[in-house]
């Protein structure tokens, strides 16, 4: 593993093997018994500790390794931007939909209500304007009878047909063209 500062690398690898090394070379296990027994070495082998090697970087590489990590960290921004922005329109749109699902529902309720409103009506409509209703309504409401054979008049159309003039001169009609013609006279 190597660890960065401002000047440099360090290589840490040469101290974990050193203490791995150290810990197990102090004891040595003897086998043969029930429980293992455990004494410490007769000389333990002391080394000398290493120093951990440096890596000296240019200030170029230095002001490198600055630009590219600033670049990855503005191309992370920016997709967390993108990103953020398309969860954030999805979730916008999303309750825009729901908005209008709600405000449809409602309609449909309100169209239902009138519509069966409506139905309620046009059967009192037409309970209203049946021909009984109307035949009570004349007698009972207006005073008016059921006509009489008496009061029919029957027109004959056998006849001639007659055109009477304000003046009170009548003519028979022999034909429209006549009639024309006697129109254009007086």
């Amino acid at each position: 593993m190597a660890a960065r500062g401002n000047r440099g690398t360090y290589d840490l690898g040469a101290y974990r093997n050193q203490r791995n090394a150290s810990t197990s070379a102090n004891r040595q296990v003897v086998r043969g018994t029930a429980v293992p027994k455990t004494r410490p070495n007769p000389a333990p082998q002391t080394r000398k500790a290493r120093r951990p090697r440096v890596v000296q970087k240019s200030q170029k590489q230095l002001r490198a390794e600055a630009r590219r990590s600033r670049a990855v960290a503005i191309r992370v921004v920016a997709l967390a931007a993108v990103l953020f922005l398309v969860f954030g329109f999805k979730i916008y749109s999303q309750v825009q939909v729901d908005e209008l699902d709600q405000k449809l529902d409602a309609i449909n309720k309100e169209i239902s209500v009138i519509e069966s409103d409506n139905t309620r009506r046009n059967m009192e409509l037409n309970a209203n304007v049946s021909l009984e209703k109307v035949d009570q309504y004349a007698r009972n409401e207006l005073g008016m009878v059921k006509i009489s054979d008496y009061q029919v008049n029957y027109v004959k159309l056998s006849e001639d047909d007659a055109v009477e003039v304000s003046g009170g001169k009548t003519h028979n009609d022999k034909g429209i063209a006549q009639k024309l013609k006697i129109n254009k006279n007086e």
